[in-house]
């Protein structure tokens, strides 16, 4: 098929989703390419529209096993005309369960049709010695060499010949849609107003106007406003997150590998 355009879109609030996705746009560099970032709160309420020759790749986290909740929201805005899409994952390295099949009938659902998926191993949000830095330097090659291969494969594929794409999970799904959390993120004395941590925030769990006022039924616990905050003024909830770290801490001495797969 004759490409004109490629399009990747993630929700990336820890950075390490967005790298993956753009490692693998990366090998359509030949072609018009523009990123869409899905993190930000006002481009999810926005409308989009793609041609059959165009391409959108879309990354997302596993959120309990599941695709985030502002992602199932914006991809509402999202309209294909049989464009073709590739699918990405990524997860702090337990596991992505359902994640890819949701999201694979949530674009089909919309005029997509699937011709790669992938999963990537990711730095946990919270417990950072759970594949600490990674995506790695091995891990961003193979987001290219996949990109290579999907990029081969596009040139001589017919898009309605491309079949049931399959991918791990199942349907109706195992994993509930992420719940309540045990912790919540709290405020300190060093807090110095300066509103960071509400720019951030993918779903404006933050007030604009005092920091300190944070919509706990909302909050991903993302971890964006922790990262940010020049002061280290945020963090979760002491005991229940000790009490979780401590639940993940046996994932940290494995290193899991990557999976792609292609139409």
């Amino acid at each position: 098929m004759q490409l004109l355009k490629i399009y990747y879109a993630y929700f990336s609030p820890g950075n390490t989703t967005e790298k993956v996705v753009s490692h693998i746009a990366s090998s359509f560099q030949n072609y018009p390419v523009e990123s869409i970032n899905l993190t930000d709160y006002a481009t999810r309420q926005e409308d989009y529209y793609f041609k059959e020759n165009e391409l959108l790749i879309i990354g997302v986290p596993a959120y309990g096993g599941r695709v985030p909740a502002p992602v199932v929201d914006a991809l509402r805005h999202f309209t294909g005309s049989n464009t073709p899409v590739v699918l990405v994952a990524t997860y702090g390295n337990r596991d992505i369960d359902d994640t890819l099949i949701e999201l694979k009938k949530n674009v089909i659902d919309k005029g997509f049709i699937p011709v790669g998926a992938a999963s990537f191993v990711c730095q946990h949000t919270f417990l950072k010695e759970c594949a600490e830095g990674r995506p790695d330097e091995e891990d961003l090659k193979m987001a290219r060499e996949f990109g290579d291969k999907l990029k081969e494969r596009l040139r001589l594929l017919v898009t309605y010949d491309a079949g049931d794409l399959e991918v791990p999970g199942t349907f109706p799904y195992t994993k509930p849609p992420m719940g309540e959390f045990p912790f919540k993120v709290e405020t300190n004395e060093y807090c110095i107003y300066c509103m960071l941590c509400a720019d951030v925030c993918p779903v404006k769990a933050i007030s604009e106007s005092n920091p300190k006022d944070i919509d706990s039924s909302i909050c991903l616990r993302c971890g964006s406003c922790l990262r940010i905050c020049p002061t280290q003024a945020k963090y979760f909830t002491e005991e229940p997150f000790k009490v979780l770290q401590e639940k993940l801490s046996p994932l940290c001495g494995v290193r899991k590998e990557n999976w792609y797969t292609i139409a």
